[in-house]
C-alpha cells in the first residue's frame, strides 16, 4: 500500500466528517422547536396533551404521518 493511499483515506475521512456535520445541522434546523400548538394545523382537531409535553408539534400525529409520507414521496 503507497503512502499516497494512506493520505487520501485521511482526505476521505475527513470529507465523510465534513458531511455528516453538514447533514446532522440540516436535519436540525427542519425540526420544529417553537412552542406546541393545541389544535393540529392541518386538520383543526386537538393535540394530546401527551404529545404536546412530548415534543414541541404543530400537527397531529395522523397528519405529521401523512405530510412526512408526502414529503418523502416528493423526493427524488
Amino acid at each position: 500500500m503507497s503512502s499516497a493511499w494512506a493520505g487520501g483515506t485521511d482526505a476521505i475521512m475527513e470529507r465523510m466528517d465534513k458531511m455528516t456535520a453538514l447533514y446532522i445541522e440540516e436535519a436540525r434546523k427542519s425540526i420544529y422547536t417553537g412552542e406546541s400548538a393545541v389544535n393540529c394545523e392541518e386538520c383543526g382537531e386537538p393535540i394530546p396533551e401527551e404529545r404536546r409535553r412530548a415534543i414541541a408539534c404543530k400537527y397531529c400525529l395522523p397528519c405529521h404521518k401523512a405530510l412526512e409520507s408526502a414529503s418523502r414521496s416528493h423526493k427524488v
